[in-house]
């Protein structure tokens, strides 16, 4: 494929899959309002635009990765949207936005030629660097085979979820409930076990071969909590816009919600302790500094 593609959103996810692309041999045009950000993928071969409308109206296909929902409804649908570009046929959106906004973004697109393809990633900024990012994808048939390829330079899997924008990121914020819960339920136990007496590598391990294992004691717990190292590559504050983005789709559905606000009550007592853009394993210390020991050595 030599058409030339598009990348709005140069931040921890959609840098490294910036970087994938180009060095696949793809033509990239970028766009961030950090400069800092634009003249490193710039120094990496990206060519730079002044806007999204300016990507849109130079690349054929554009991907965007960006923090909230209203970003995602500013660069496509505002003033100097992507919508305005004048070669730009697929918007392939790799932010966790939520359904409802998926939605409102296709409706404003219905009608001028863009195709919208609901793909929202999972994996981290680690998954993201390695290539291994798991993606979700919802739009229609040829929107998506045209795209796969491209994904497949970052994402190691790639699920199709169906043909409606929404349902990509109804499955992205469930799987983001469900991480979270792992996480938010392995710090509270490894922190009562600690101050019981328990060592928590070997409490890591019985968890690992037993049916208590998830992806925080498979991965997340080794690797950052235990040798005190908090390095995942991800923020409370980005965790927790998901996990509202969750309830939201839990209400607009009528489902019923248990756990999941339990879930956010925790995360956001951790991000008021640690901050909005402390590292999503220091989950952990919030409840350590309540119970006085600490999980990991220093």
């Amino acid at each position: 494929m030599t058409v030339p593609l598009g990348f709005i959103g140069l931040g921890s996810m959609g840098m490294p899959m910036t970087q994938h692309l180009l060095k696949a041999g793809h033509t990239v045009i970028v766009y961030d309002l950090d400069d800092a950000a634009v003249n490193e993928a710039k120094a990496d071969g990206a060519e730079t635009a002044t806007s999204p409308a300016d990507v849109a109206g130079r690349a054929e296909i554009v991907f965007a990765c960006v923090n909230t929902p209203q970003a995602l409804i500013d660069i496509v649908l505002g003033e100097n949207g992507a919508c305005q570009g004048e070669k730009l046929r697929v918007f392939v959106d790799l932010s966790t936005t939520g359904p409802p906004t998926e939605i409102e973004v296709a409706a404003g697109l219905k009608g001028t030629g863009i195709t919208l393809v609901d793909s929202p990633i999972s994996g981290g900024r680690r998954g993201a660097i390695a290539g291994t990012l798991a993606v979700m994808m919802a739009g229609p048939d040829a929107a998506c085979e045209e795209v796969k390829p491209l994904i497949e330079t970052f994402g190691k899997n790639i699920f199709r979820i169906g043909d409606t924008p929404g349902q990509a990121q109804t499955m992205k914020v469930a799987n983001t409930l469900m991480a979270s819960t792992a996480s938010a339920v392995t710090a509270e136990v490894l922190v009562m076990g600690v101050k019981a007496g328990l060592d928590p590598n070997l409490m890591i391990d019985v968890f690992n071969t037993s049916t208590a294992r998830n992806s925080a004691t498979l991965e997340k717990f080794p690797d950052a909590v235990l040798p005190r190292t908090f390095n995942l590559g991800s923020m409370h504050a980005i965790v927790l816009k998901d996990l509202n983005l969750y309830l939201e789709a839990a209400r607009t559905v009528d489902a019923p919600t248990i756990l999941g606000p339990a879930v956010v009550d925790m995360w956001e007592e951790s991000m008021a302790a640690n901050g909005k853009t402390a590292d999503n394993s220091t989950i952990v210390k919030f409840l350590e500094s309540k119970a006085g020991v600490i999980v990991g050595s220093e």
